[in-house]
Protein backbone atom coordinates (compact mmCIF):
# COMPACT_ATOMS: atom_id res chain seq x y z
CA UNK A 1 0.00 0.00 0.00
CA UNK A 2 1.09 3.56 -0.60
CA UNK A 3 0.88 6.70 1.50
CA UNK A 4 -0.05 10.14 0.18
CA UNK A 5 1.20 12.79 2.58
CA UNK A 6 0.80 16.57 2.25
CA UNK A 7 2.83 19.12 4.21
CA UNK A 8 1.47 22.66 4.34
CA UNK A 9 1.75 25.70 6.62
CA UNK A 10 0.19 28.98 7.69
CA UNK A 11 1.35 32.38 6.47
CA UNK A 12 4.73 32.14 8.22
CA UNK A 13 7.60 30.17 6.71
CA UNK A 14 8.29 27.39 9.21
CA UNK A 15 10.20 25.13 6.83
CA UNK A 16 7.62 23.25 4.76
CA UNK A 17 9.74 22.89 1.61
CA UNK A 18 12.88 22.10 3.62
CA UNK A 19 10.99 19.37 5.45
CA UNK A 20 9.71 17.86 2.19
CA UNK A 21 13.23 17.88 0.74
CA UNK A 22 14.79 16.33 3.84
CA UNK A 23 12.19 13.56 3.94
CA UNK A 24 12.58 12.87 0.20
CA UNK A 25 16.37 12.66 0.59
CA UNK A 26 16.02 9.84 3.11
CA UNK A 27 12.91 8.12 1.73
CA UNK A 28 13.42 4.33 1.71
CA UNK A 29 11.12 3.40 -1.22
CA UNK A 30 9.89 4.67 -4.60
CA UNK A 31 8.51 8.17 -4.17
CA UNK A 32 6.94 10.99 -6.15
CA UNK A 33 7.63 14.44 -4.75
CA UNK A 34 4.90 16.80 -5.97
CA UNK A 35 5.53 20.53 -5.65
CA UNK A 36 1.94 21.80 -5.39
CA UNK A 37 2.50 25.25 -3.92
CA UNK A 38 0.08 27.51 -5.87
CA UNK A 39 2.36 30.47 -5.13
CA UNK A 40 5.18 28.84 -7.10
CA UNK A 41 7.40 25.84 -6.50
CA UNK A 42 10.84 26.04 -4.90
CA UNK A 43 12.11 22.45 -4.92
CA UNK A 44 13.62 22.51 -8.41
CA UNK A 45 15.16 25.96 -8.05
CA UNK A 46 16.05 25.58 -4.37
CA UNK A 47 17.21 22.20 -3.09
CA UNK A 48 17.83 20.93 -6.62
CA UNK A 49 19.20 24.19 -8.00
CA UNK A 50 22.70 22.82 -8.82
CA UNK A 51 21.09 20.41 -11.29
CA UNK A 52 18.62 23.03 -12.52
CA UNK A 53 21.45 25.47 -13.23
CA UNK A 54 23.31 22.69 -15.05
CA UNK A 55 20.32 22.13 -17.33
CA UNK A 56 19.51 18.69 -15.89
CA UNK A 57 16.14 19.73 -14.45
CA UNK A 58 13.41 21.61 -16.28
CA UNK A 59 10.96 23.59 -14.11
CA UNK A 60 8.48 23.70 -17.00
CA UNK A 61 8.15 19.91 -16.93
CA UNK A 62 5.88 19.13 -14.03
CA UNK A 63 2.62 20.37 -12.57
CA UNK A 64 1.79 22.83 -15.33
CA UNK A 65 2.64 20.47 -18.19
CA UNK A 66 0.58 17.68 -16.57
CA UNK A 67 -2.40 20.00 -16.18
CA UNK A 68 -2.15 21.15 -19.78
CA UNK A 69 -1.70 17.65 -21.21
CA UNK A 70 -4.69 16.20 -19.32
CA UNK A 71 -7.11 19.10 -19.82
CA UNK A 72 -9.42 17.04 -22.07
CA UNK A 73 -8.71 13.64 -20.50
CA UNK A 74 -11.70 11.97 -18.88
CA UNK A 75 -9.99 8.92 -17.35
CA UNK A 76 -6.99 9.80 -15.20
CA UNK A 77 -4.41 7.08 -14.54
CA UNK A 78 -1.01 7.07 -12.88
CA UNK A 79 0.85 6.56 -16.16
CA UNK A 80 -0.27 10.01 -17.29
CA UNK A 81 2.16 11.44 -14.75
CA UNK A 82 5.23 9.73 -16.20
CA UNK A 83 6.11 12.28 -18.94
CA UNK A 84 6.01 15.06 -16.36
CA UNK A 85 8.25 13.49 -13.71
CA UNK A 86 11.99 14.05 -13.49
CA UNK A 87 14.79 12.25 -11.64
CA UNK A 88 15.98 13.70 -8.33
CA UNK A 89 19.79 13.31 -8.43
CA UNK A 90 20.43 13.38 -4.66
CA UNK A 91 17.51 11.01 -3.97
CA UNK A 92 17.63 8.16 -6.51
CA UNK A 93 14.35 6.60 -5.34
CA UNK A 94 12.42 9.81 -5.93
CA UNK A 95 10.97 11.55 -8.97
CA UNK A 96 9.93 15.18 -9.00
CA UNK A 97 6.76 16.79 -10.28
CA UNK A 98 8.16 20.31 -10.52
CA UNK A 99 5.99 23.17 -9.35
CA UNK A 100 4.70 26.31 -10.97
CA UNK A 101 7.22 28.89 -12.11
CA UNK A 102 4.80 31.79 -11.63
CA UNK A 103 1.83 32.17 -9.26
CA UNK A 104 -0.23 33.40 -12.21
CA UNK A 105 -0.05 29.88 -13.64
CA UNK A 106 -2.24 28.59 -10.79
CA UNK A 107 -5.32 29.78 -12.66
CA UNK A 108 -4.79 26.91 -15.11
CA UNK A 109 -5.45 24.42 -12.29
CA UNK A 110 -8.72 25.91 -11.11
CA UNK A 111 -10.88 24.16 -13.68
CA UNK A 112 -10.32 20.58 -12.62
CA UNK A 113 -6.53 20.58 -12.66
CA UNK A 114 -6.11 19.88 -8.97
CA UNK A 115 -8.75 17.15 -9.15
CA UNK A 116 -6.99 15.42 -12.06
CA UNK A 117 -3.72 15.62 -10.18
CA UNK A 118 -5.27 14.15 -7.02
CA UNK A 119 -6.66 11.27 -9.09
CA UNK A 120 -3.30 10.58 -10.73
CA UNK A 121 -1.38 10.71 -7.44
CA UNK A 122 -3.87 8.40 -5.74
CA UNK A 123 -3.58 5.96 -8.66
CA UNK A 124 0.15 5.54 -7.89
CA UNK A 125 -0.96 3.11 -5.21
CA UNK A 126 -1.92 0.54 -7.85
CA UNK A 127 0.84 0.77 -10.47
CA UNK A 128 1.95 -2.53 -12.12
CA UNK A 129 5.47 -2.24 -10.68
CA UNK A 130 4.18 -1.73 -7.16
CA UNK A 131 2.85 1.17 -5.12
CA UNK A 132 4.64 4.51 -5.05
CA UNK A 133 4.46 6.84 -2.07
CA UNK A 134 3.66 10.51 -2.62
CA UNK A 135 5.02 13.47 -0.69
CA UNK A 136 3.39 16.83 -1.48
CA UNK A 137 4.56 20.35 -0.74
CA UNK A 138 1.21 22.11 -0.36
CA UNK A 139 2.57 25.61 0.19
CA UNK A 140 0.91 28.11 2.49
CA UNK A 141 -2.69 27.74 3.59
CA UNK A 142 -4.59 31.00 4.09
CA UNK A 143 -8.13 32.15 3.41
CA UNK A 144 -6.89 34.45 0.64
CA UNK A 145 -4.65 31.96 -1.14
CA UNK A 146 -5.37 29.40 -3.84
CA UNK A 147 -5.39 25.99 -2.13
CA UNK A 148 -5.02 22.58 -3.84
CA UNK A 149 -7.97 21.21 -1.86
CA UNK A 150 -8.57 18.07 -4.00
CA UNK A 151 -4.99 16.96 -3.28
CA UNK A 152 -5.31 17.67 0.45
CA UNK A 153 -8.66 15.89 0.61
CA UNK A 154 -7.19 12.83 -1.14
CA UNK A 155 -4.28 12.64 1.31
CA UNK A 156 -3.94 10.01 3.98
CA UNK A 157 -2.23 12.53 6.20
CA UNK A 158 -2.00 16.33 6.12
CA UNK A 159 0.80 17.76 8.23
CA UNK A 160 0.74 21.41 9.26
CA UNK A 161 4.33 22.63 9.49
CA UNK A 162 5.07 24.92 12.42
CA UNK A 163 7.88 26.12 14.64
CA UNK A 164 7.14 26.28 18.40
CA UNK A 165 7.53 30.06 18.63
CA UNK A 166 4.63 32.49 19.19
CA UNK A 167 4.33 33.98 15.69
CA UNK A 168 4.39 30.56 14.02
CA UNK A 169 1.90 29.08 16.47
CA UNK A 170 -0.33 32.12 15.95
CA UNK A 171 -0.24 31.90 12.14
CA UNK A 172 -0.87 28.15 12.27
CA UNK A 173 -4.20 28.56 14.05
CA UNK A 174 -6.18 30.04 11.10
CA UNK A 175 -4.65 27.42 8.80
CA UNK A 176 -5.68 24.68 11.21
CA UNK A 177 -9.23 26.08 11.30
CA UNK A 178 -9.41 25.86 7.50
CA UNK A 179 -8.07 22.30 7.55
CA UNK A 180 -10.55 21.15 10.17
CA UNK A 181 -13.41 22.35 7.96
CA UNK A 182 -12.45 19.91 5.19
CA UNK A 183 -10.05 17.26 6.52
CA UNK A 184 -11.07 14.64 9.12
CA UNK A 185 -9.28 15.14 12.42
CA UNK A 186 -7.71 11.69 12.36
CA UNK A 187 -5.88 12.66 9.16
CA UNK A 188 -4.36 15.84 10.58
CA UNK A 189 -1.06 16.28 12.36
CA UNK A 190 1.83 18.63 12.97
CA UNK A 191 5.30 18.70 11.44
CA UNK A 192 7.26 20.59 14.07
CA UNK A 193 10.42 22.11 12.63
CA UNK A 194 13.66 23.30 14.18
CA UNK A 195 13.13 22.07 17.71
CA UNK A 196 13.50 19.28 20.26
CA UNK A 197 11.05 17.23 22.25
CA UNK A 198 9.94 20.12 24.45
CA UNK A 199 9.09 22.22 21.40
CA UNK A 200 7.10 19.35 19.90
CA UNK A 201 5.08 19.06 23.10
CA UNK A 202 4.48 22.81 23.19
CA UNK A 203 3.16 22.85 19.63
CA UNK A 204 0.85 19.95 20.42
CA UNK A 205 -0.40 21.67 23.59
CA UNK A 206 -1.13 24.98 21.85
CA UNK A 207 -2.68 23.61 18.64
CA UNK A 208 -4.36 20.51 20.03
CA UNK A 209 -3.44 17.99 17.32
CA UNK A 210 -0.73 15.33 17.47
CA UNK A 211 2.82 16.04 16.35
CA UNK A 212 3.45 13.31 13.76
CA UNK A 213 6.89 14.58 12.83
CA UNK A 214 9.61 16.61 14.54
CA UNK A 215 12.87 17.81 13.02
CA UNK A 216 15.77 19.33 14.97
CA UNK A 217 17.46 22.69 14.55
CA UNK A 218 20.34 22.25 12.09
CA UNK A 219 20.75 25.48 10.08
CA UNK A 220 23.66 24.38 7.89
CA UNK A 221 21.94 21.23 6.66
CA UNK A 222 18.59 23.01 6.38
CA UNK A 223 20.23 25.47 4.00
CA UNK A 224 21.34 22.60 1.77
CA UNK A 225 17.73 21.37 1.54
CA UNK A 226 16.26 24.84 1.05
CA UNK A 227 18.82 26.63 -1.13
CA UNK A 228 20.80 23.88 -2.82
CA UNK A 229 24.18 24.86 -1.47
CA UNK A 230 26.90 22.30 -2.23
CA UNK A 231 26.25 19.62 0.39
CA UNK A 232 29.01 18.48 2.67
CA UNK A 233 30.37 15.02 1.89
CA UNK A 234 28.62 13.47 4.89
CA UNK A 235 25.31 15.33 4.74
CA UNK A 236 23.52 12.03 5.33
CA UNK A 237 25.21 11.88 8.74
CA UNK A 238 23.99 15.28 9.91
CA UNK A 239 21.44 15.59 12.67
CA UNK A 240 18.69 16.85 10.38
CA UNK A 241 19.27 14.27 7.65
CA UNK A 242 19.44 11.37 10.10
CA UNK A 243 16.27 12.41 11.91
CA UNK A 244 14.43 12.98 8.64
CA UNK A 245 15.50 9.56 7.36
CA UNK A 246 14.11 7.86 10.47
CA UNK A 247 10.89 9.80 10.08
CA UNK A 248 10.71 8.83 6.40
CA UNK A 249 11.13 5.17 7.35
CA UNK A 250 8.18 5.41 9.73
CA UNK A 251 5.98 7.29 7.29
CA UNK A 252 6.66 4.73 4.58
CA UNK A 253 6.16 1.76 6.89
CA UNK A 254 2.88 3.24 8.07
CA UNK A 255 1.51 3.35 4.54
CA UNK A 256 -0.61 0.23 4.82
CA UNK A 257 -1.95 1.30 8.21
CA UNK A 258 -2.74 4.76 6.87
CA UNK A 259 -4.79 3.33 4.02
CA UNK A 260 -6.65 0.99 6.36
CA UNK A 261 -7.31 3.27 9.32
CA UNK A 262 -5.91 6.65 8.25
CA UNK A 263 -3.12 6.87 10.82
CA UNK A 264 -1.22 5.40 13.75
CA UNK A 265 -0.14 6.71 17.15
CA UNK A 266 2.40 9.48 16.81
CA UNK A 267 6.13 9.08 16.99
CA UNK A 268 7.64 12.52 16.52
CA UNK A 269 11.03 11.47 15.22
CA UNK A 270 12.87 14.17 17.17
CA UNK A 271 16.52 13.35 17.67
CA UNK A 272 17.37 12.76 21.28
Amino acid sequence: MMALIVITSGKSSPGTTTTVAALAYGWPAPLVVADCDPAGGDLATGWLSPWWLAGKLHPGQGLLSFTTATRHTTTITADLLAPHLQPVPPAPRARLLAGLADPAQAISLQEGGWTRLAQALTALGTTPNGPVDVLVDGGRLTAEAEVPWPVLEAADLVLLAVRPVPRHLHSAQPALTLLRQRIPTDRLGLAVCGTGQLGVREAHTVLGIPARLGLPEDPDTAQVFSDGLPPEANVHRTKLARTAARAADRLHAAGTTIRRSHWIPANTGVAR
